[in-house]
């Protein structure tokens, strides 16, 4: 009797060793993210610089590979040049936080306020708490908008500013999630105070 015991036990031994070492894991590997930036970061191009706060990150950098940018930025008649993320993960999406920039030539015989204009009027019905005036910080000068908007599923919170230079448009676009917006008014500032046409 002990040796069937014995026998039993070995055999149970083995087939858990095998089937440790044999069958493959199939759990899915982790998404390698690498890490925000845990201190703020100058970008910069031929044309603006300004701020990256810090933990965020380029979308380039939350996806690990290139983003081909949008050339009509949500439906703006501008294309995105870059844009940022508190973004952590690929998963918080919604939950995030976003800076684009994005750009257009200045059509000949219009002006920045008419080109805006033309832009949002024919969005207001569709747009909520919907508040427009004059930007100056300085710095820059122009036209800012403050909205909510549906986009997808959810509603996201927007503040878009929209400055001129050299007959080129440079729209500086905030959006968050409604109750997240206010939250992240820090790096907002942070990002608007240190932008820089050149």
């Amino acid at each position: 009797m002990a040796a069937r015991k014995w026998i039993a036990a070995s055999l149970l031994l083995i087939t858990g060793l095998a089937c440790r070492y044999l069958i493959p894991n199939w759990e899915e590997p982790p998404t390698i993210v690498s890490p925000p930036f845990e201190s703020p970061l100058l970008f910069e191009n031929e044309n603006f610089s300004f701020t990256i706060p810090a933990k965020w990150q380029t979308m380039e950098q939350l996806w690990g590979q290139q983003q081909v940018p949008d050339e009509n930025y949500y439906a703006l008649g501008v294309k995105e040049i870059i844009m940022i993320t508190s973004a952590r993960e690929q998963a918080d999406g919604t939950y995030s936080t976003y800076f684009a920039v994005a750009s257009s030539p200045l059509a000949g015989g219009i002006d920045l306020e008419t080109r805006f204009r033309q832009t949002y009027d024919p969005l207001l019905p569709d747009l909520r708490e919907a508040s427009q005036q004059k930007f100056d910080n300085g710095a820059l000068s122009g036209f800012e908008i403050t909205y909510q908007r549906a986009w997808g599923e959810p509603w996201w919170q927007f503040h878009d500013i929209w400055v001129e230079k050299d007959a080129v448009i440079y729209v500086l676009s905030f959006h968050a999630a409604p109750n997240d917006f206010e939250r992240h008014q820090t790096d907002f500032d942070l990002i608007l105070d240190s932008f820089n046409l050149k």
